[in-house]
């Protein structure tokens, strides 16, 4: 070994010796809590999840006041439960993020974490006041992205589209169970009037928010394109003739919209691969 490469880990050696003589044994476990902190993220990185919860969660008992430990720890369990569909799991990274919230409100990963794991477990709920208490919670946590110190307008628009998004699904979901017919013959529908209000009600909340996606971004081609299907979900549920003509109106007024910016989105894609390689 070479002399200056001792000499070296001999002052290494010396250091830490001296520091945990001043910090005592708390310098000590923190040095184990990061030791099993990075060998819990190599683990993540490989899948090894089993490994990796045993670590994180090793790494939060030697030094809780190592942060990234707890947020590490929750997103194994995450990942686990996305592999088993336990739903156990899902709740303790749940509890987890909603502890970290409270230490720091401003951290966007914490909240959209919270906000899809709420989504999840609406998706796989047992009972409908269950499913809709989880989807209620995913719209509220998603909304608190927008609350984040430094968002962007570009970011802003994604979370408005993305909440519209989600209300013409749940309301596609309720009219396709009244389809009459089926192409090649004209399309129709039979929805029962005590489904028409929430019908109405999912598809004019999920156009404020598409509105407001393209108030922000006007050339936002998929939020033009849920405008289309959303006008076209309230224009299933409308019985007066009038209010659906103009509901088919703005339909194809969106739908005009996205095509258009669609087929513009093509062209700049074309054109940026004939562009001549930069040397």
């Amino acid at each position: 070994m070479k002399r200056g490469l001792l000499i070296l880990i001999l002052l290494l050696v010396g250091l830490l010796v001296t520091l945990g003589a001043i910090e005592g044994p708390s310098f000590f476990r923190m040095v184990k809590a990061k030791d099993r902190l990075n060998n819990g993220a190599i683990a993540y990185q490989k899948g090894n999840y089993d490994e990796a919860i045993a670590l994180f969660k090793e790494s939060m008992e030697l030094y809780p006041q190592m942060k990234q430990s707890k947020l590490y720890y929750a997103a194994a369990l995450y990942a686990k439960y996305t592999l088993t569909s336990d739903p156990q799991l899902a709740l303790d990274a749940l509890k987890i993020y909603e502890e970290s919230y409270k230490e720091d409100p401003t951290n966007p990963d914490v909240i959209a974490y919270i906000a899809i794991i709420h989504k999840n477990l609406a998706d796989s709920a047992e009972t409908e006041a269950e499913r809709q208490e989880h989807i209620e919670q995913y719209r509220q946590w998603t909304l608190k992205r927008l609350e984040v110190p430094g968002i962007t307008p570009k970011q802003r628009a994604e979370i408005y589209y993305t909440l519209g998004q989600g209300y013409w699904l749940e309301s596609y979901q309720i009219t396709q169970q009244y389809v009459v017919n089926r192409p090649p013959q004209p399309v129709s529908w039979n929805i029962p009037d005590s489904e028409i209000p929430k019908i109405k009600q999912l598809a004019q909340a999920g156009l404020e928010y598409l509105n407001k996606a393209v108030e922000i971004d006007p050339e936002y081609g998929d939020a033009w394109a849920y405008l289309n299907l959303l006008y076209f979900e309230q224009a299933k549920a409308e019985k007066d003739p009038k209010r659906k003509a103009e509901l088919m109106r703005l339909k194809e007024e969106a739908y005009n919209r996205a095509l258009e910016l669609g087929k513009k989105k093509q062209q700049q894609q074309q054109q940026q691969q004939q562009q001549p390689p930069q040397k």
